[in-house]
């Protein structure tokens, strides 16, 4: 650094014009956004309004309008609504019994990030005596989006833009 601090000197360039042009390096070297594979994009992009479950929706309007946390925009807003049946589309296919690895149910989350949506991982796997795994699911899923992206459709963009939301 020190040597390079000479050099630059030398030339004209001062310390802060240095540090200016690493970060310009380092902020040009960020990876490129990995978007879904173009199939699966067009599918749930086109097709996961249409293919969703009825009980997506059921499970989607209930768990809505029984959380004061989660906005009711998530279920009123048509645009909202959609890309919230994309995700799950994209994530696990309307499978809510999906697993991937540590990632498990529609939303495709894992067990910490289930709990911290304060949702039992049970509850969310094999539903309550109360209320369907469907329920808990959407419950902590629309409780993450809401929280990360403020809503389904910047989750969604991200999705598109990074095949994970």
């Amino acid at each position: 650094m020190r040597r390079l601090l000479a050099t630059t000197a030398r030339i004209g360039f001062t310390p802060l014009t240095v540090v200016a042009l690493s970060l310009s390096v380092v902020i040009r070297a960020a990876p490129a956004p990995r978007p879904l594979a173009e199939s699966q994009w067009n599918w749930c992009n086109t097709e996961a309004v249409r293919s969703a479950p009825a009980v997506v929706w059921t499970r989607l309007e209930n768990a809505t309008a029984a959380h004061g946390d989660v906005p009711q925009t998530y279920w009123s807003n048509v645009t909202y609504r959609d890309d919230i049946a994309k995700i799950i589309c994209y994530e696990s296919t309307f499978r809510y019994l999906a697993e991937d690895g540590s990632q498990y149910g529609w939303f495709q989350m894992s067990e910490p990030l289930i709990r911290r949506e304060g949702v039992r991982f049970t509850d969310y796997l094999g539903g309550s005596a109360t209320q369907a795994a469907g329920w808990y699911q959407c419950t902590a899923g629309e409780r993450y989006i809401d929280a990360r992206y403020g809503n389904p459709a910047a989750a969604w963009t991200h999705e598109e833009n990074y095949g994970w939301y």
